[in-house]
């Protein structure tokens, strides 16, 4: 996921518009047309979903889930229609489920299966630049993290509570982070004085525990470290591998599946589960254009892959 900010509005301010990835790319692989049921499982702030929607034509339907109810309504806000065009627009359905509960989503609006499914993983913009979420070192915010509010841990109870081993393990397996166990020992000897509460606190304490060399480069130095603990307070990989049985469960034979992803285990792990159960599109995954990164620089690191549901065996 992927966001930036408009021009100016007429009043002076500045609006948030999301802008999604690889978009032209996942409306080509997805292959869409009138009347198929889509399930945008991490539907954010709505990008992907309103492309393909246009592409579904008033027979359509859209169902959207998100774990963030916040960002639910900035998805809601997106689907606003006038009168005039509402007739050409497809149905659109947005719960408040987790991508691995499609299931729940699709028996609600009364569908036994889709014919699509996208995820698109990893971190908004809107949920990034928003201090009080705590996802971000560039904003001083309380340690958060949590994609969606109601549930715990927090990051900073995740923080006190979890051991050295196993927070290095963390830093090192999902955020690929040399000095996984210098970082880990900083953070438990500190927290034995007093707990981490904000992101500048934690940000600061990763820089002092890398050695000089490792302080500057072309991402700051806490990037991977931030990664790896929002990874692991809220269960990303484990939602994934969920989230891809979910999908293959509910496609319709000859459906198709889209996976955008952010980071380089969970790009395995997608690569793998298509190989095993889809009939693969994409040999290597496709990724940004250089105009694109240069537009959002945050689409660097996205990777698509695609597959197609196999027919059930007699």
């Amino acid at each position: 996921m992927a966001t930036s900010v408009s021009d100016q509005d007429g009043d002076g301010s500045r609006q948030p518009v999301h802008v999604p990835v690889l978009l032209a790319e996942t409306l080509l692989v997805l292959d869409l047309g009138p009347g198929l049921v889509v399930v945008d499982g991490t539907v954010g702030a709505g990008g992907h979903a309103r492309a393909i929607a246009r592409a579904l034509g008033p027979t359509g339907h859209v169902i959207g889930l998100d774990r963030d109810s916040e960002i639910l309504d900035c998805a809601r806000a997106a689907f606003v229609t006038t009168e005039k065009d509402a007739h050409e627009q497809p149905r659109v359905s947005l719960f408040h489920l987790a991508s691995s509960q499609m299931k729940d989503a699709l028996v609600d609006v009364g569908c036994s299966a889709c014919d699509r499914v996208l995820l698109d993983l990893g971190v908004s913009s809107l949920q990034l630049d928003k201090a009080e979420r705590g996802f971000s070192f560039m904003v001083d915010g309380p340690l958060d993290m949590r994609m969606d509010a109601t549930a715990q841990p927090t990051a900073a109870e995740w923080l006190r509570r979890v051991d050295e081993i196993e927070l290095a393990r963390v830093l090192f397996t999902y955020g690929d982070e040399r000095y996984s166990r210098r970082i880990a020992r900083a953070i438990i000897e500190t927290r034995r004085q007093s707990p981490l509460q904000t992101t500048r606190q934690l940000a600061q304490l990763i820089v002092r525990a890398l050695p000089m060399s490792a302080r500057h480069g072309h991402i700051h130095p806490a990037t991977r470290s931030f990664q790896a603990i929002r990874m692991a307070v809220n269960g990303e990989v484990a939602e994934l591998q969920s989230a891809l049985a979910a999908a293959l469960a509910c496609l319709k034979p000859g459906g198709r599946l889209a996976v955008i992803s952010f980071h380089s285990g969970e790009d395995r792990i997608v690569k793998h589960f298509l190989r095993e159960h889809c009939a693969v599109l994409t040999k290597k995954p496709i990724e940004a254009t250089p105009l694109e990164v240069d537009r959002n620089p945050r689409s660097r690191s996205a990777r698509l892959r695609c597959g197609i549901a196999r027919e059930v065996a007699a």
